[in-house]
């Protein structure tokens, strides 16, 4: 059945599993920017929760939106001004197209 309903949902809005697939990779990239900044510098990915390296600030949603957040804060902490890496805009931009493109391909492949 759900199958079904997401092979109608391709043929008539063959947008929306690229959009899903942009989604959850933009939300994937965010993860994978806190781990290369967190990792290598021993901190655990679980605690504390993602917060400004700088001011210690925890960030709010609105300041966990993928790309968007980046972009609406000129690559600043709302709260300090500390500059964000750019590292974190490309992996967030680069895992953001692959799930539109892998998205694209495997519905394209289901479809025939």
């Amino acid at each position: 059945m759900f199958w079904q309903a997401s092979l109608y949902l391709a043929h008539q809005a063959p947008w929306f599993w690229p959009l899903v697939g942009a989604l959850l990779g933009g939300v994937l990239g965010s993860f994978f920017a806190c781990a290369a900044h967190r990792l290598p510098r021993g901190l655990s990915l679980r605690q504390p929760p993602s917060h400004c390296p700088k001011c210690k600030t925890i960030l709010q949603p609105p300041d966990l939106i993928p790309i968007f957040s980046y972009l609406f804060l000129k690559a600043r902490c709302r709260h300090c001004q500390a500059p964000i890496p750019p590292q974190t805009l490309a992996i967030e931009l680069a895992t953001t197209a692959t799930g539109a493109i892998l998205a694209y391909v495997v519905v394209k492949a289901l479809l025939g």
